[in-house]
């Protein structure tokens, strides 16, 4: 089959960048549950697993730490609530540049 055989719709650069957006916030959210479930688990820092992920996570969870108290049930499972206040920031900020992103592409023409 010749290349010219498939005619794909192209994407718009916007709707490209949409879904990179959506992509990196969806990773985000990915790691940032995963620190909320390991710590309400009680995941030690000091595994490899444990220590990779809060490096990874730093950045993003960083200005948010110490931000509420996190309460402690049984001397080891921490409940973060910083870190689901992060979550619902993030998702806010998700929607804002998603929805802004949608601003900028073209609407389609009705016939």
């Amino acid at each position: 089959m010749a290349e010219e055989d498939f005619d794909f719709p192209r994407v718009s650069p916007i709707a490209r960048t949409r879904q990179f957006v959506d992509y990196f916030f969806c990773l985000a959210y990915g790691m940032i549950g995963l620190e909320i479930a390991l710590d309400l688990a009680g995941a030690h820092n000091g595994s490899g697993f444990k220590s990779f992920l809060n490096r990874i996570t730093y950045p993003m969870l960083g200005p948010f730490e110490g931000l509420f108290p996190d309460p402690v049930f049984l001397s080891h499972f921490h409940l973060r609530i910083s870190y689901l206040v992060a979550l619902i920031i993030y998702s806010l900020v998700h929607l804002a540049v998603y929805y802004f992103l949608r601003l900028l592409q073209p609407r389609r023409q009705l016939l």
